[in-house]
């Protein structure tokens, strides 16, 4: 193929040709202008005879194949000559996804390359969004020495890189939760029942019955009476995180969508629940059930839901009846099921899953991120724009309320929230289950 420079030797040798016959034959200047002509057509079919570069390898190498969004991911690429011939001029471009950052380095190189011999370039990417990604093709370009052609090959090999969920926001409201506006939201506050705990409660009467060894002779003899002592043990609960991943929960800024945080406020949950030992499962779900990890205390049960969430992508429609089946079948124990969805669908599919649910003794609440408060603030359209945008406001928010009220009668509240009190509001949700005792087993 021909480069840039050949067609510019291309252009010149027509504007010489043109020029010499426009000038009443001008033999200097046609000559020039054939010359170049030939010059090009004749390397070209010599170029295409040498030009192989089936001996060229390329190996990709990163540091880890998972990273958390936001990371940053180094990449070495080593380019081998195991051909007998040496390449006076070669190009290696490893292609990168558009949305990750080239931080440091350059993803291609310029080279010469002797036969048997390797080259090895590094650069470092962010990782700016969670998802799957891949790393390549990787393109080989080999030129002639004079630039006016040159032959490309594709490389399909390809690395996948799962970025997963960041880890900013959680970090970030732990250091809130230490302040005082918060409380001391993660772990203060504990569902107590009177047992065999570790945790003074009281005094009470003695029973005939009740170990001696429960008995406080002190405080007895100071009262006259036998008492002995009572005791706290917290109880867990079990919470299930239902992230709707339908083509709505796909609006709103880049990167800031409305499935972005029901993502954050999923991961946010669960790790507060690992923190104080409760089990907290996750259900990504749509028009099917792409993702389901079980409660667990497990240590790497965390990095389960990560990969889950981080796959996680808009489209489809909510099926909720679908989703609800699916986790009733694996989750016995009663719990409390967080909805994380926008209810744009249609309400009486929601509505018979949410009567499934009740019938198996589960308990609901819907934190639902309401569409115009994730997208274009109203004072940035124009004044027809706002008009309609107040108008689509006022039916979506009348059209939540009448879900909201058919969802009371079983019990079941919906949270309207948007970016800013997304993640207070799950910070607010788990407190409130551990002050209740809410789905204990």
């Amino acid at each position: 193929m021909i480069t840039q420079r050949g067609f510019v030797v291309v252009f010149a040798s027509i504007l010489l040709l043109t020029s010499g016959f426009a000038s009443g034959g001008n033999f200097y200047l046609t000559l020039l202008g054939v010359y170049l002509l030939i010059g090009l057509v004749v390397t070209l079919p010599l170029f295409a005879l040498t030009a192989n570069i089936a001996g060229i390898e390329v190996d990709r190498q990163i540091d880890k194949v998972k990273v958390f969004s936001g990371d940053f991911l180094r990449v070495r690429v080593t380019i081998r000559n195991t051909s007998r011939r040496h390449f006076d001029f070669i190009e290696v471009h490893d292609q990168y996804p558009e949305t990750w950052i080239l931080a440091v380095g350059e993803n291609f190189i310029a080279t010469r390359i002797e036969p048997g011999s390797s080259i090895t370039f590094s650069y470092i990417l962010q990782c700016r969004m969670r998802g799957r990604y891949y790393l390549g093709p990787t393109e080989v370009v080999m030129r002639d020495r004079l630039g006016l052609h040159y032959y490309k090959r594709t490389l399909k090999a390809e690395t996948e890189v799962l970025v997963m969920p960041t880890w900013k926001d959680v970090r970030r409201l732990e250091s809130l939760g230490k302040q005082r506006q918060l409380g001391l939201m993660f772990g203060s506050h504990r569902t107590k029942i009177v047992g065999m705990g570790t945790d003074f409660a009281g005094f009470r009467e003695y029973m005939p019955g009740d170990s001696f060894r429960l008995i406080d002779w002190k405080t007895s003899a100071k009262r006259g009476d036998m008492v002995v002592k009572q005791f706290e043990q917290e109880k867990n609960v079990q919470i299930i995180c239902m992230v709707d991943t339908s083509g709505s929960m796909g609006n709103g800024y880049p990167e800031n969508t409305k499935l972005e945080y029901a993502v954050r406020a999923a991961v946010l949950l669960t790790h507060m629940g690992l923190e104080r030992k409760d089990l907290v499962g996750t259900c990504v779900f749509s028009d099917v059930v792409h993702a389901y990890v079980e409660p667990s205390t497990h240590p790497q049960h965390m990095f389960g839901v990560l990969e889950a969430l981080a796959m996680a992508e808009p489209g489809g429609w909510s099926d909720y009846e679908t989703a609800i089946a699916h986790v009733t079948k694996h989750t016995r124990k009663r719990s409390l099921i967080v909805w994380m969805t926008d209810l744009e669908e249609s309400p009486g599919p929601l509505l018979n899953a949410m009567k499934t649910l009740v019938a198996n003794g589960h308990r609901a609440l819907v934190i639902s991120p309401f569409g115009p408060w994730f997208e274009a603030p109203v004072g940035q359209f124009g004044p027809v724009e706002k008009v309609l945008s107040e108008a689509v406001s006022e039916e979506l928010w009348e059209r939540r309320r009448k879900i909201a009220r058919a969802l009371a009668r079983f019990g079941i509240g919906v949270m309207n929230v948007g970016p800013e009190d997304f993640l207070p509001t799950i910070i607010k949700t788990y407190e409130q289950a551990k002050q209740k005792g809410v789905a204990m087993f």
